[in-house]
């Protein structure tokens, strides 16, 4: 079985958090036996790094597109910057491929032209995460180029694979016609677990400028550490604009982060699919409080406290960083159910069984 994969970023370890999870979905369609062959693309906002030894991934170059094309592109093709050359070169590489695996809403027009069976994989829906705003805004231009591109993923395409059951359910309701989960997954290579000593850290990271996730730095500041009984507890926050939040801003490495962290503080009110960070505190050993939607699409787990009101949260969290040993309890069921669900093998298998149907 010979797969062609669509990526919108190189697979890197210390990548966006798609090259995160494009490295162990790579990995794990390779333990399954599956051919793989990739295709990546690099724009100018792309975070610069080596695609790690023994992927097959070639990375493309993409510029963006000018601004008579751009406006083109939105009302014919919305999210199809990488329509053109890059797609181009994603249908010479299909003569040799049996199906074709498209990663995330930006790839769904790379396929025209293309008779091989295909899917589309959805990591998230764009209203579920944000609301549209006023008609003026560019949130407004952004959230409905991503929908109606998701709408186009649902028309195009036979096959789909979403990365939480919340994700699943909304396509279907959309029309999808056949509809697979599969989490996302990540390399456990990569994460060495967490010493959980030291003095006690809560930590988030993530990036501020997406409205999901300042909307969580927002309620962990206001609303949730102020309630947190540990005298001797810090708290940790990092990522590309947390300065504005008195953060440490964009780090070097997340997963050397992670290993400071005695557990993940995320009080996530709103948002769609798998969260990358959950999965890294998880590969970590550092157990997790958060949100239902903090803690989408992941099993329940004696590693993920799951909570909704601040209070809760806070209470929570305050019983981890005054007990060192129920935070080292927490951190290895976290790591444990990791390694049972969500390492490449395991997470990969429902895709696997995708393709077989595919090309059957």
């Amino acid at each position: 079985m010979q797969a062609l994969i669509v990526l919108t970023q190189p697979p890197l370890p210390e990548g966006g958090a798609p090259g995160r999870t494009a490295i162990g979905l790579l990995r794990g369609l390779a333990e399954h036996g599956v051919e793989v062959r990739a295709i990546a693309a690099r724009r100018t906002f792309s975070l610069p790094g080596e695609v790690p030894a023994g992927l097959p991934v070639e990375v493309v170059d993409v510029e963006p597109p000018g601004p008579v094309r751009a406006r083109v592109q939105r009302l014919t093709r919305p999210l199809g910057e990488l329509t053109g050359a890059f797609s181009k070169r994603v249908r010479a590489a299909a003569a040799g491929a049996d199906l074709v695996h498209l990663e995330e809403t930006e790839t769904v027009w790379c396929d025209e032209g293309i008779t091989k069976p295909s899917l589309v994989h959805l990591h998230y829906l764009a209203r579920a995460d944000r609301g549209l705003g006023r008609p003026w805004s560019k949130q407004f231009r952004e959230v409905l180029d991503a929908t109606r591109a998701e709408h186009a993923a649902v028309r195009r395409h036979r096959y789909l694979l979403a990365s939480s059951p919340l994700v699943a359910d909304a396509l279907r309701r959309s029309g999808a016609r056949d509809v697979v989960v599969a989490p996302l997954s990540l390399d456990p290579a990569l994460y060495t677990p967490a010493p959980l000593d030291g003095p006690p850290t809560a930590g988030l990271i993530g990036t501020a400028d997406w409205p999901p996730t300042a909307s969580a730095f927002h309620l962990l500041l206001e609303d949730v550490w102020p309630r947190v009984k540990a005298p001797e507890a810090s708290l940790v926050v990092a990522g590309r604009g947390t300065e504005r939040f008195g953060g440490m801003g964009g780090v070097d490495s997340a997963r050397e982060l992670f290993q400071r962290f005695s557990l993940l503080l995320f009080p996530l009110p709103r948002g769609s699919g798998m969260k990358v960070k959950v999965l890294e505190s998880m590969a970590s050993g550092v157990p997790v409080v958060t949100t239902p939607a903090g803690a989408e699409g992941i099993e329940p787990s004696d590693g993920v406290i799951v909570e909704t009101e601040p209070g809760r949260l806070a209470a929570a969290a305050s019983e981890l960083l005054t007990d060192e040993g129920a935070r080292r309890e927490r951190g290895a069921a976290a790591r444990a159910d990791f390694e049972r669900s969500y390492s490449p093998g395991p997470a990969t298998e429902p895709l696997v069984e995708l393709y077989k149907r595919m090309l059957a």
